[in-house]
């Protein structure tokens, strides 16, 4: 944003003090050891600095010297027309309030709604949210003791008269700055609230850390010095930097506790987390869970590995109903895997090393990253700033980005952040990834001329009621004479890729994951085009059905489907629509069926490979009438094969009491495999489902091997193989599913 205030900006005097008085007054403090800081404080001189002269000043110097900024949250009732049925919490954002905190030129607040209750003498008070506004570049007028506000506010999601603000806030002698009075004048109307000052940050925040006992060692939380990697900004400032220094820079006074919660999970048999049990352990462990949502409460856990151990962190939390996982809330849990290679040379201590330097300084990275996701911020290139030197851009994908990044949040990020509807902001509030901070729509950085990569979005077409909805996503080299890498995580959870549906009522929906996870990218290099059949492009299945807004495809009807892939700051690569259609119910059973599976529960469990998560038993309750008909439907098979991937491994769950990882349920590896054997069968018949009937026959082919099969496995996968050569799959597939063959034995 061209209007916020550049980050290492001096702000004058004049900010502080009448101006008639700025300069006697610098030249009288320093006469005495003291200098005038221009964020608002006062700060010794060095004894050895030459003193100025001292020129003759007002004997009043020191009337009306404020202590710290203006700059903060303010927070009161209402006083007139009516008297405290609804309360202000203000922000305001018009000078510096630290070194390393720039300023954005904002005013903002919440309105509350204050109620109470009066039974037998007592009285119980409580209030309701009902908005917020901003007031973006406002009229700044300072005086000696004060300073007056005026503008015109924006109310987010917009219904409410024309309104305008202003606000005085005044100091005394030695004081910090307030109370406010502010006039919100609508029309006729018009509201004054009186509001003390509550804080230097213009949101405070709690973030509860847990952690595994197998990883409970060394360095749990990081603290970095800026100076200890030598790929860094020029000018630089020399501080440490924790979590909540990070956020304290952007504005949000984040405290963070670490209550020695051990979740213990030295079972032998466990060895990786599945995004079930970690949304099961937030359940179990995080002490504000059950507590009434949306809050400005965050969990955070450190454990050991993902399944993919690509991934280095994850904002992984879904939502929890009366009755177990279901609608929102949601945006209240992440975790760090402290097994990731990026972390393998992490001092205990201080860095003495650059390694260490660099590993140290990318477990500060993730931790504040994985935290900002919570906030409701997409990745900076889903923003269209692929370039953003921002705590939510990935490293790799900017030229050099150590050496130039601040160590903070891109503009656009700290407006959010301070000024944002608090229902975006807020945990628990609005679903990730929506909110109208994201709306910017104008441009989304296409590529344009010749993109040296094509992508198409293809599918069989035709999906039966009920039946979960995927799309296979294929890159192609376009260019005859170069390599071109691609980053093959292709799912939108690694947000390189955002796909968009237009409903049959001509709604337009983005698909979001209700998981964002961050990692190692998976760097492919596609041959040249035409060089190499099969070697120059690369395909990936990927579920659309449900995410955090909860099903897609409950209407029967034709669907369209767009998808973008990032090339990581290089531009957007679009695809052509692609048009698929869903079924009507063939019968009155499937039709009354359709509740329970386009139920949040139901989707989350599928959504979650089959957990076994005590929270979504209704779930998969569902899905296992679903796939009592996989012999006969399509839908039926899909639900045997993700019960099948929930039975053919351990689940584990905290117990609350215990706070120890215990083993809920076994593996089943032969009851998945009967789940399997039709589902299989239904796959294969389907003409287009390549892909998904290789992924079910490896599913098997794994789970055969385990249960000591390993002949009938490769029998298996042998048959897949000759399934697929005749259906004229490239030769690359087969070398690598002989590949796979290779690996039981």
């Amino acid at each position: 944003m061209n209007d916020i205030a550049p980050r290492h900006a001096h702000h004058g005097a004049t900010h502080l003090i009448a101006p008639e008085f700025a300069e006697d007054l610098a030249g009288r403090l320093q006469s005495q050891g003291i200098a005038l800081d221009t964020i608002g404080g006062l700060q010794p001189v060095h004894p050895l600095e030459p003193v100025q002269p001292i020129r003759p000043i007002d004997p009043i110097w020191w009337h009306c010297l404020r202590f710290g900024p203006v700059s903060g949250r303010y927070e009161g009732a209402i006083t007139s027309p009516t008297s405290g049925d609804h309360v202000l919490d203000l922000r305001v954002d018009i000078d510096p309030r630290g070194v390393n905190s720039p300023v954005t030129d904002r005013i903002s607040g919440d309105i509350y709604r204050v109620f109470e209750h009066r039974w037998f003498g007592r009285v119980h008070r409580w209030r309701v949210y009902q908005r917020s506004w901003i007031v973006n570049n406002p009229t700044v007028m300072w005086s000696g003791c004060s300073v007056t506000i005026t503008g015109t506010v924006t109310f987010w999601g917009g219904g409410q008269p024309a309104t305008d603000l202003r606000l005085i806030i005044p100091w005394s002698t030695f004081s910090a700055a307030g109370p406010a009075t502010v006039q919100l004048t609508a029309g006729a109307s018009i509201s004054v609230y009186d509001c003390a000052r509550a804080s230097d940050n213009f949101r405070d925040v709690t973030l509860e850390v847990d952690v595994a006992k197998s990883v409970n060692s060394g360095t749990i939380l990081p603290t970095y010095n800026t100076h200890a990697h030598n790929d860094r900004p020029n000018g630089l400032q020399r501080r440490d930097l924790d979590i909540a220094a990070c956020y304290q820079e952007a504005g949000i006074g984040m405290t963070v506790t670490h209550p020695s919660t051990v979740i213990d999970d030295s079972d032998a048999s466990f060895k990786t987390w599945s995004s079930a049990e970690l949304h099961d352990a937030m359940e179990g462990a995080f002490s504000q869970y059950d507590r009434g949502w949306p809050r400005w409460d965050l969990w955070g856990l450190m454990c050991g590995a993902y399944d993919d151990k690509t991934v280095g962190g994850i904002m992984f939390d879904a939502a929890k109903s009366a009755d177990g996982a279901g609608e929102a809330p949601e945006r209240q849990g992440f975790a760090v895997f402290r097994n990731h290679v990026w972390f393998d040379d992490l001092p205990d201590d201080a860095p003495g090393t650059q390694a260490e330097a660099a590993a140290l300084r990318q477990f500060l990275y993730t931790w504040v990253h994985e935290a900002g996701h919570a906030f409701n911020f997409v990745h900076s290139w889903n923003k269209n700033r692929p370039n953003a030197l921002s705590w939510m851009n990935y490293p790799q994908f900017v030229t050099n980005f150590w050496d130039d990044f601040a160590f903070c949040f891109d503009d656009e990020e700290l407006v959010h952040l301070r000024h944002g509807n608090r229902a975006a902001v807020i945990f628990g509030g609005d679903a990730w990834a929506t909110g109208l901070h994201l709306h910017n729509d104008a441009e989304v950085g296409m590529a344009e001329g010749a993109p040296p990569l094509e992508l198409i979005v293809r599918s069989k077409g035709y999906f039966e009621f009920m039946e979960p909805v995927s799309v296979e996503l294929r890159l192609r080299n376009l260019v005859p004479d170069m390599e071109v890498p691609i980053d093959a995580h292709l799912e939108p959870r690694w947000g390189t890729v955002t796909i968009q549906i237009m409903k049959p009522g001509g709604e337009i929906e983005a698909f979001e994951p209700i998981f964002c996870q961050i990692g190692e990218p998976d760097i492919r290099l596609l041959k040249p085009a035409g060089s190499h059949p099969g070697l120059d492009r690369f395909s990936h299945e990927v579920p659309i059905s449900f995410g955090r807004t909860g099903h897609i495809f409950t209407e029967p009807g034709e669907y369209r489907v767009r998808a973008l892939y990032d090339m990581g700051g290089l531009g957007t690569i679009p695809s052509p629509i692609h048009a698929l259609r869903v079924g009507l119910p063939v019968s009155r059973e499937e039709d009354r069926m359709a509740q329970d599976a386009f139920s949040f529960d139901a989707g989350l469990c599928w959504a979650l490979d089959g957990s076994r998560s005590g929270y979504l038993a209704k779930g998969h309750a569902t899905l296992e009438a679903m796939a009592d008909r996989a012999p006969r439907t399509m839908a039926g098979a899909k639900a045997a094969l993700a019960l099948a991937r929930g039975l053919s491994r351990p689940f584990f769950t905290v117990d609350r009491n215990k706070r120890k990882l215990k083993k809920a349920a076994d593996a089943h590896p032969a009851d998945a495999l009967k789940l399997t054997e039709a589902a299989v069968a239904t796959v294969r018949s389907e003409p287009g489902l390549n892909i998904a009937y290789h992924m079910a026959v490896r599913q098997r082919a794994a789970m055969l091997a385990e249960t000591g099969k390993k002949a009938e496995a490769k029998k298996e996968v042998a048959a897949l193989r000759k399934d697929l050569a005749k259906r004229g799959v490239h030769d690359p597939v087969l070398t690598d599913i002989d590949a796979y063959a290779a690996t039981i034995a």
